[in-house]
């Protein structure tokens, strides 16, 4: 049984960017000013920056290296999300918690091994704002954290100070270093055993052996119709998904931008794709139609109702319509959403991905029956093996089951998601890294046809070599 003898750890970077939400949904920010524009959300230090990483690697005692990266998501800090991901902080977690655990362990299940990993918890200094002095706004109040944030990262001086006490912490791993380790452990495990990650999972959970491609979703970006013809030209399963970082520009005051938009795709779909294209048309908004409509359920459905008919007659699924305030605001809202589109027997299907973050959160939406389809936003799980798990229970409740994750990943890890979705079989399964569309797309098909030709051509020579005997 092979041993981890060392533990390496070294900065990475993803293939996007990190980017404050927030702050371009309160106002216009254009692309360049993105680079140097003061963030809202804590964490961030400009509203766009690099994503960073951490590749993670297991030293085997037969010199082999099982590497995995740690990378979080786009919009982090957001909606119940683990904030922004230092590859400074991620590499100090892997030499000061992960190491320790992992050096001379035996490479025995990946799924034991994961889980003991996702457990794992640390010690670290927060600062935190005192109580209010008497006498302070509510104003003032809610944007002390904020405050005392920018004053730290010497983003200016406040009129009223905010006076804050440093504490010790214990607290889970960040989700990117949990997600980063036990892709390593997935390889390792692999490695160790001479098989695929893809053929790992399938043996652990008791699922059949891959033998099929998964269909592919693809995401556009800012760049909305040049990428759309690229993902109508490579005819992926589900496109565009599309982004709203700037409402005025990309949906409108009423909405009437959007619409026109899903016109526009329904007749490229036509004039490049042909009469035996029939893609599904999914758009995530990021909760942009609850801003312009207020979270009202009944005006949302208006929108939606729009959406559905410049869409017809290929299907429609629109993901996150709203972003509340907490998990359970959201599964209400969705809920209800729902509810109003099976009622009008809407060829669309409602999309759940804020504050679906974790298991349990999945779980949450799928008991309320608040979602037809939830995105299984890979880093934000932590470990693989809540992934898997997260899969699992959607097909079990009959809800599509999205495998998902974000631009900002690398390579190591869209090739692990990539396994995952060949083991658990998921609708849909999101082509990653990066905004650029054919290289996601590309990255996700190959590997893909690899793998399956590697199980086949090993099972084969396996069956020959019965048969000789």
């Amino acid at each position: 049984m092979a041993r981890v003898t060392r533990v390496l750890a070294l900065p990475a970077v993803g293939a996007y960017y990190c980017e404050d939400l927030a702050a371009l949904q309160s106002r216009s920010i254009s692309l360049p000013e993105r680079y140097t524009a003061v963030p809202v959300t804590p964490g961030f230090r400009r509203v766009r920056q690099v994503a960073e990483a951490v590749s993670v690697g297991l030293m085997l005692d037969d010199g082999r290296v099982a590497w995995g990266d740690c990378v979080a998501v786009a919009y982090s800090g957001k909606a119940g999300r683990d904030p922004v991901f230092r590859a400074e902080d991620g590499m100090r977690t892997v030499e000061q918690t992960i190491a320790p655990r992992l050096q001379g362990r035996e490479i025995t299940t990946f799924r034991a091994l994961a889980e003991e990993v996702d457990r794992l918890t640390e010690v670290v200094q927060v600062t935190r704002p005192l109580p209010p002095p008497p006498g302070m706004t509510r104003r003032e109040l809610l944007t002390a954290p904020l405050r005392m944030w920018r004053s730290g990262q010497g983003q200016g001086h406040d009129e009223r100070e905010v006076e804050t006490v440093v504490e010790q912490v214990e607290r889970p791993l960040h989700t990117a270093v949990r997600y980063g380790v036990s892709q390593a452990l997935l390889r390792a495990v692999a490695l160790t055993r001479g098989v695929t990650m893809a053929e790992v999972i399938a043996e652990e959970w008791g699922l059949p052996p891959p033998d099929a491609p998964v269909p592919l979703h693809a995401q556009s970006g800012r760049e909305r119709r040049h990428n759309a013809d690229k993902m109508i030209a490579r005819r992926v399963a589900s496109l565009p998904h599309g982004l709203v970082d700037d409402i005025p520009e990309q949906l409108g005051a009423d909405g009437g931008k959007l619409v026109e938009y899903v016109r526009w795709l329904n007749e490229r779909i036509r004039e490049l794709g042909g009469p035996d294209y029939h893609p599904t048309i999914h758009l995530d908004v990021h909760g942009a139609l609850g801003q312009i409509c207020e979270d009202d359920p009944g005006h949302l459905l208006g929108h939606i109702y729009a959406l559905a008919a410049a869409a017809r007659p290929y299907p429609l699924r629109v993901e996150s319509p709203v972003i509340m305030r907490s998990r359970d605001a959201q599964i209400e809202t969705l809920k209800r959403v729902r509810e109003y589109v099976r009622l009008r027997k809407l060829n669309v299907q409602i999309v759940a991905d804020e504050w679906a973050n974790t298991l349990d959160d999945i779980r949450a939406f799928v008991a309320a029956q608040a979602a037809d389809v939830i995105q299984i936003k890979m880093p934000d799980l932590g470990s693989i093996h809540n992934a898997v798990e997260a899969a699992l229970v959607c097909q079990a409740a009959g809800v599509g089951a999205f495998l998902g994750g974000s631009c900002c990943e690398t390579d190591l890890s869209a090739k692990v998601t990539v396994h995952v979705a060949l083991a658990v079989r998921p609708d849909i399964l999101m082509a990653k890294p990066g905004m650029g569309v054919d290289e996601g797309i590309m990255l996700a098909q190959n590997e893909m046809a690899r793998t399956l030709a590697h199980i086949r051509a090993r099972t084969s020579a396996a069956d020959e070599s019965l048969t000789a005997h």
